[in-house]
């Protein structure tokens, strides 16, 4: 009365596994970075993953678009890519990482859910100058000098400074000074004061130099300024 019958075969292979990994760019230029989310066996059965992404130290809108999504693995393959935009600038800063995430799987289970990925920069670092200044007499006070970034940085400048003799004598004229000046991540600017020592002596205007030094995060372009102290004393009669 029944001449054929259904025979149907369970299948009892466990489901391949889904793995994300890490990636950094080259650069920060204005393209795609594909990640490849990699299945860890071929399935007959379509594979479906939803993914977004989430801020590490890179911020969506400035260093990258915020992007999410389902991923779709045809049956039959081991892989599928998605596309993050990256957003060129020209600050000098640090290496900046942002994270995508992997969840609700079907058909697939996850064995590596997230990764990291790292923005190169390539924006030249901020250089340094020192411009020349001169006091308007020579009274025992501090004088300051400015040194400039020609940008802001989003890294942290130090550079090490020193005094040297001109025609001024360091501890009758002036009061040697050295060490080290930080400029914040975001400033464009710091100082250094050298102290001038006041004398009675009618003499010719006299100059120190002050160098700078071993910069980190920038290079120097001027590396010397001109302290001239302007003598302020009557000739003698």
């Amino acid at each position: 009365t029944n001449d054929s019958a259904i025979l149907t075969i369970s299948d009892d292979d466990n489901w391949p596994s889904l793995s994300i990994a890490d990636i950094t760019t080259t650069d920060e230029s204005a393209t795609n970075s594909t990640f490849t989310v990699a299945l860890s066996s071929a399935s007959g059965k379509e594979i479906t993953i939803d993914y977004s992404t989430s801020d590490g130290t890179a911020t969506a809108g400035a260093d990258y678009i915020a992007t999410s999504g389902r991923l779709t693995i045809p049956a039959g393959k081991t892989s599928g890519t998605i596309s993050i935009p990256i957003l060129s600038d020209e600050t000098d800063e640090n290496n900046e990482t942002a994270h995508i995430n992997l969840f609700n799987p079907n058909n697939a289970s996850i064995t590596d859910d997230s990764a990291i990925f790292t923005i190169s920069d390539d924006d030249l670092g901020p250089t340094l100058s020192i411009p020349d200044i001169s006091t308007t007499d020579e009274s025992a006070t501090n004088s300051t000098f400015t040194v400039a970034l020609s940008k802001a940085s989003e890294k942290e400048i130090t550079v090490d400074y020193s005094t040297s003799d001109g025609t001024a004598t360091a501890g009758s004229d002036y009061v040697a000074t050295s060490g080290r000046l930080t400029i914040p991540a975001g400033n464009t600017s710091g100082t250094i004061s050298i102290a001038t020592l006041s004398d009675s002596t009618d003499e010719y205007d006299e100059n120190v130099i002050i160098s700078l030094a071993n910069a980190n995060n920038a290079t120097i372009s001027d590396d010397s300024a001109i302290f001239t102290i302007t003598d302020d004393d009557l000739a003698p009669t």
